[in-house]
């Protein structure tokens, strides 16, 4: 496993985590607080990287599978802040921000889309200890 992919996985295994347990926090103390198509986005993501954890546990999980579950955390994002700005007049605080995301993270969603895309590129050529 390369170290590209490790970070990728791992970095999914926290975002899951904290957008997983601000979804049950925010759905359980006031569900109302942010519009159902962010939640709905929100849990898209979730549902697709709880997927791909169980799939890693079972067999393996490539690149282009991670690549393509930042692509739609990264569309999740926009679409978010886009629906937020345009659509609601919320007050939205730290909390809200581990649901909908920031900036920074469809930043950081996009430059694994495109490292992931460069790497696949290249031929990797692995020579034996006799040559």
């Amino acid at each position: 496993m390369s170290l590209l992919k490790k970070l990728m996985f791992w970095l999914m295994v926290i975002l899951i985590a904290c957008r997983f347990g601000a979804l049950a926090y925010i759905l359980s103390t006031d569900p109302h607080r942010l519009p159902r198509a962010v939640y709905i986005s929100a849990g898209i993501v979730v549902i697709y990287g709880l997927v791909l954890i169980f799939k890693n546990i079972v067999s393996r999980v490539y690149k282009k599978e991670l690549a393509f579950f930042y692509g739609v955390a990264a569309a999740a994002v926009i679409f978010d802040l886009i629906f937020m700005r345009i659509f609601s007049r919320v007050e939205v605080g730290i909390i809200d921000f581990l649901v909908i995301g920031t900036v920074m993270d469809m930043l950081l969603d996009v430059i694994f889309v495109v490292l992931t895309l460069r790497e696949s590129r290249y031929v990797r050529i692995k020579m034996g200890a006799d040559h």
